[in-house]
């Protein structure tokens, strides 16, 4: 858990360790060379539940699959279901180097802001990822 990362950390912005085009999640990288991450999760295309769990991959890009580039953001945007009324989740964020092993599961409990922008309504929470491991709060 406490395994030095590379790079200035992350920003993460997800309500779980999720995987921004959805499917089976595969092993990847550590975030090594993206200083800020997030993820989009559609609940129509991803199922919501508590026992539900998705693998965030930050060091590719989604569609494409090349490599990121340092200083590249990756924006998140987390739309949830109808009946979502959780104001405190808890994020967990697992990053992996190869099948089936680990490199960094971290978890913590976020406090979630409803924001609103025009029509578009949103409960927001930002965490942060060290280069020591760590999940804070980032805002």
């Amino acid at each position: 858990m406490s395994r030095p990362l590379y790079g200035a950390g992350a920003v993460v912005a997800v309500l779980g360790a999720l995987t921004a085009c959805g499917g089976t999640p595969e092993p990847c990288r550590p975030v090594d060379v993206v200083p800020q991450v997030g993820v989009t999760w559609q609940a129509d295309a991803l199922p919501y539940g508590p026992e539900a769990t998705y693998r965030l991959c930050v060091a590719t890009h989604c569609r494409s699959g090349a490599r990121k580039l340092y200083g590249d953001l990756v924006r998140a945007t987390v739309r949830l279901p109808e009946n979502f009324d959780e104001r405190t989740p808890r994020v967990t964020l697992r990053l992996s180097d190869g099948p089936g092993v680990p490199d960094l599961e971290v978890s913590r409990t976020i406090t979630l802001h409803h924001t609103k922008e025009g029509c578009d309504q949103a409960l927001t929470g930002t965490l942060r990822l060290t280069a020591n491991g760590e999940l804070r709060n980032a805002g």
